[in-house]
Formats: C-alpha cells, structure tokens, sequence
C-alpha cells in the first residue's frame, strides 16, 4: 500500500516528460544509427574484401594455366597421395613451385592461400599453402566467396576467415582473408559500444535542453493556468495575455478568453434574470401583504373591502402562480433530451391550432397560407406549443379584432405567425427573445404578462433544431415571428 501511494503521488511536470520523452526519442534514434550504420558498413567492408580475394584469386589462378606446370605439380600430387612413395624432396618441390607462381602472381601479404589437387580417391593433396593449418573447404559456388568460422578451432582462438575455392585447370586454388586481425573489422565490432558511450554525454545535453527549451515554449500554459485560477466570479472580466506566437498556444489563449466572455455573458443573464425575478415577486408579494393586512383590520365588517381583497388576492397569486409555472416550464425546456420527430403535415396542424383558438377567441380573425401537401420532419406536440405562445402574443399585443395570418414556405422550410398589432419598437427586437425582458410599453405586470413567453418558445424551437427570429416595422406595423427548419426536416 505504501509503493501504491507513493508510486502515485510522483508528479512530473510537462516539460520533464517532454525531456524524458526526447531524451528517449534520442536514445532510440542514436541506437538505431548505430546498428544501421554498423551493418552498411560491414556489408561495404565485407563487399570490398570479396571483390579483393576473387581478384587476387584470379591472378594465382592464371599463373597455373600453364599445361606443363599443371602435369609437374599432377605428377608430384600422385607421388605425395601414395604414402609409402612420398619423399620429402618431392613435398619441398611441390611448395617451391607454389611458392613461386604465387609471388608471381604479386598478391598482399595479408592474404592466406592454398593449392591442392583431388585424387580419385576424393582425398585432397595438399600441393603448396603460406598458412599450412587452414583447413581445405568445399569449392565455391558461383565463384562468390563465403564466410567460414570453426569455435576454438585453435588452441587460443576461433578459426573465422572469408575465403574463395575456384578449381584451376585439374587443380584446386583457395585464397582466404582472417576476419579476426583485421582492424576495421574490429572497429565495426567495437563500433556499437562506442557509439553507445557517447551517447550518455549526448542524453544528457538532449535532456536538458529539450527541458529549458519545453519550459519556454510552456510559460504562456502556466500564464493560462493562473489568470484562470485568479478568475472568479467577481473577476469574470479579467483576460488571459496572449501571446503573439501564431501557434496551438496563442489559440488556446484566445479559446479561454472566449470561454470567459461567454460565462461572464451568461453569469450577467443569470444575475439580471435573478434580478428581475426578484422584482417580479417584489410587487405581488407586497400586493398580496398589504391587502391581508386590510383584511385582517376591517375585512372582517366591511363587506367591500373583503370582496376587492379577495379579487386582488387572487389575481395577484395567479399571476404568481403563472409566473412560477412558465420558469418551471422554461427550465425543463432547457434540459429535454432531443425529442422524437415524425413526419407532420403542416396544414393539418394549423388548421387544428386555429380552431381550438376559436372557441376561446372567436373574435380573432385567421388566415392560412400553406400548400394542401406541404409536410415537416419535426415534433408535433413541441411545434404545436410554440405557435400557442406566438398566437396568444399576437392576440395580446393587437388591438381587438386581431388579425394573425399563418404562413408556411415550402421552399425555405419557414413557419411564420404575422399580426398587424402593436409591434416591437427597433432598440427591443434584439432582446425580446431574453427571460423576463418586456417592452417600456407594456412593463407593467399587470398587462404585460410575465416575460417568458418568447424566451420558452427559443428554447423549444433550439430543442427542434430549428432558429426563431421576429420582424416588425416599428411600433404600430405589426409584427412576425418565424420558425426556420433545417434543410433535413425538408418537405415533401
């Protein structure tokens, strides 16, 4: 348990991890160098050493094409492969002959050969050699030299050598190059280890500078981090600096900026709509107060100060009561899920909502204007809501007899309710749409409603996915509200 909490509360900062993980990034990219570099190398190496021994091999190789030095050194073979025959004078002549065609043939010192010949008997004559304890190996194919190594073939050390065995007329001419004395060789062996320890110093150097150069780049993210922190609500217009880099940072910088105006935009809605809430309530409740206080002194034998209390008390707690229900209503709107659509035929649905109205307000004179076919992709029982606000607006705010028109396009899938009532003056359009914002002609709560209507109905109408938006001349021209659908709720 301890390990566990103390494993946990290691913290490494961002610029650490970036070091360590550059710092890695090197390491990986030095060892994979190294090997590659390593093996092109020895590959060149290897490649250089083979077309040296096969020319080198060729010379010795022309020097016994001769037919009479090829019948001697026959003649001497036959002799040295019968051990009862063989003599010391013939093996010396045998290696004097070699000896001397080699070293016409003017190859390096370096360079290990052997000359033998195969009887019939499948046994190898060994004819002339300048390293007599090589061993004789198998010809070579495609005269390409190969690699052969033997472990602990010497009693202080491994037999490795690249060799080539080409046959020469009735003989047999191998050359060979010891891998192990060669210096570069060596080197390209050594190679990895050195290279790994210069990388340490070079680990250290990419680390620390990967760090100085990480905490740089990462000073305006700590900037962020604590103009944030010093932001509250009290401080909601103060700013992050950005920096003038051009980069992820100064868009970071400018996407945290944005986030705070807009909470300070909504933190300012929701202390106005605290506000005006709270006026709201002010009015009826002292309303209500004041006539329980009539009542209590001479309600009791005033038979006409206990009928107009009771009227006004109970006007003003409907009024509360509606007041209560439509913020209700506006905050459950706010949180619904998207709502299930389904294919409603446009002309059906006003049709119905115009004549409910009827029978509340038979005085109020409609009009529709939508084809017969015209259909929408939408949620009936929520549009149906929305047109019952906007009507009722249109009624409320229209001198008697009130004259609504309902309009549908097909072409731009828009819905409009249109009036030729009071209108909305230029300077409020903007802000009609907000909670509890009403017109300074129709403040009063007593004639102006409660506010929310419209801002119940944006809700509903962002729920649907589609936009509201009002249009009025000026006061006194009427005025249109229209429901805009997306192109996928399309009509048929």
């Amino acid at each position: 348990m301890f390990k566990r909490l103390k494993r946990k509360d290691i913290r490494l900062s961002i610029s650490t991890r970036i070091a360590l993980i550059f710092c890695l990034l090197t390491f990986l990219i030095v060892s994979i160098s190294t090997y590659l570099i390593t093996n092109i190398l020895k590959t060149t190496v290897l490649a250089q050493k083979s077309d040296e021994l096969i020319e080198n091999t060729k010379r010795i190789s022309a020097e016994f094409k001769d037919y009479d030095i090829q019948s001697e050194l026959i003649t001497l073979a036959i002799k040295l492969s019968d051990e009862k025959s063989a003599r010391w004078q013939d093996r010396q002549n045998s290696y004097d002959i070699v000896d001397r065609l080699v070293r016409q043939a003017r190859i390096p010192y370096y360079i290990s050969y052997t000359v033998y010949f195969i009887t019939q008997t499948d046994k190898p004559v060994l004819l002339g050699s300048n390293d007599p304890y090589l061993p004789v190996l198998p010809l070579s194919d495609d005269m390409q030299p190969e690699r052969h190594f033997e472990k602990s073939y010497y009693t202080d050390g491994d037999l490795n050598i690249l060799y080539l065995s080409i046959p020469s007329g009735s003989l047999n001419i191998q050359t060979s190059l010891n891998m192990e004395v060669d210096s570069i060789d060596k080197l390209l062996t050594k190679l990895p280890i050195v290279m790994l320890f210069f990388a340490i110093p070079l680990l250290i150097i990419s680390f620390l500078m990967a760090k100085f150069l990480s905490s740089r780049m990462l000073r305006p993210v700590a900037d962020i981090t604590r103009t944030a922190n010093e932001i509250s609500a009290s401080q909601l217009d103060k700013r992050i600096p950005e920096p003038n880099s051009k980069d992820e940072l100064q868009e970071l910088a400018k996407t945290f900026n944005s986030l705070f105006a807009r909470l300070q935009q909504d933190f300012n809605r929701e202390r106005r709509f605290t506000s005006d809430v709270s006026h709201e309530l002010r009015t009826p409740l002292a309303v209500l107060l004041g006539h329980l206080d009539l009542l209590r002194r001479w309600g009791k034998t005033d038979t006409n100060v206990l009928d107009s209390s009771l009227e006004t008390l109970y006007a003003e707690t409907k009024s509360m009561q509606s007041l209560v229900e439509n913020l209700l209503l506006l905050s459950r709107s706010e949180r619904q899920a998207p709502p299930e659509k389904l294919l409603v035929k446009i002309s059906f649905m006003l049709n119905k909502i115009v004549n409910d109205f009827k029978l509340v307000s038979p005085e109020v004179q409609f009009s529709i204007e939508c084809p017969q076919d015209a259909v929408l992709f939408t949620n009936p029982d929520i549009l149906t809501q929305i047109l019952r606000i906007l009507i009722t607006n249109s009624i409320f705010y229209s001198p008697a007899p009130a004259q609504i028109t309902l309009t549908f396009e097909p072409e731009t899938n828009a819905l409009s309710v249109s009036d030729k009532g009071n209108g909305i003056a230029e300077k409020d359009l903007p802000h009609i749409f907000e909670r509890l914002y009403r017109t300074d002609e129709s403040r009063n709560h007593r004639t102006g409603g409660s506010g929310l209507g419209l801002a119940i109905a944006q809700t509903l109408t962002k729920n649907l996915g589609a936009t509201i938006s009002a249009k009025s001349e000026g006061l006194g021209k009427g005025t249109t509200m229209t429901i805009r659908f997306s192109k996928e709720s399309g009509t048929i």
